[in-house]
């Protein structure tokens, strides 16, 4: 009876093909955890800032009342008023400094600064990464006037929100949104809004 079996060599390719396999597919499965997982933190942080609002309102009357703070010193300390109490931190790092960084429970670091609006920027990493714009840094929009709200969100009912001009964006595409992501990073929040927080296959900073 003639018997089969793997010489050495067969057997050195197949681990070797498989090895191949795995060196590709493992970062892919890896990198594409990463993604999914700043993609929940993200929403997750986006929607307790809107809740927040909301709560603030409750407790403190409308924003609409509210002025827009006058340096980025006042606007962490307008921040750490109205709206870190319904959201809550893990630390502050430098608190007296003009701009403190507030870590999050969940490892994430914000920072406050005024513009026209307050500008509130998103590290999803905190200090473990490379804070690139558009990857693990976000930028949303507190606007304490009509005119603001209008030219960002187009909508003066808005309050809070994502970078990117609601007056250009009426009639913008969404590959218009790929393109300003690759421009202007800040817009990459709109870009990722609009696709339900999700980090698309074309979605430009992950390239």
């Amino acid at each position: 009876m003639k018997k089969f079996g793997f010489t050495l060599a067969e057997i050195m390719i197949v681990v070797g093909l498989l090895g191949v396999v795995a060196a590709l597919t493992i970062p892919n499965l890896s990198y594409n955890k990463m993604k999914r997982e700043y993609a929940v933190k993200i929403k997750h942080f986006y929607s307790q800032v809107d809740n927040a609002v909301a709560q603030m309102e409750l407790e403190k009357g409308s924003f609409r009342d509210m002025k827009l703070p006058a340096n980025n010193r006042a606007a962490y300390e307008w921040y750490m008023a109205n709206v870190d109490p319904f959201i809550g931190h893990k630390y502050i790092k430098n608190p007296d400094a003009d701009q403190p960084f507030i870590y999050l429970k969940d490892g994430a670091r914000i920072q406050l600064y005024k513009g026209g609006c307050v500008d509130l920027s998103y590290d999803v990493n905190g200090d473990a990464g490379n804070g690139k714009v558009g990857r693990e840094y976000f930028v949303f929009l507190f606007c304490f006037s009509n005119d603001n709200r209008e030219y960002w969100f187009g909508d003066k009912n808005t309050f809070w929100g994502v970078y990117g001009s609601g007056i250009q964006g009426k009639d913008i595409t969404r590959q218009d949104m790929i393109n300003k992501c690759n421009t202007e990073p800040a817009w990459c929040s709109k870009l990722l809004q609009y696709d339900d927080w999700e980090f698309k296959s074309d979605y430009p900073k992950f390239h």
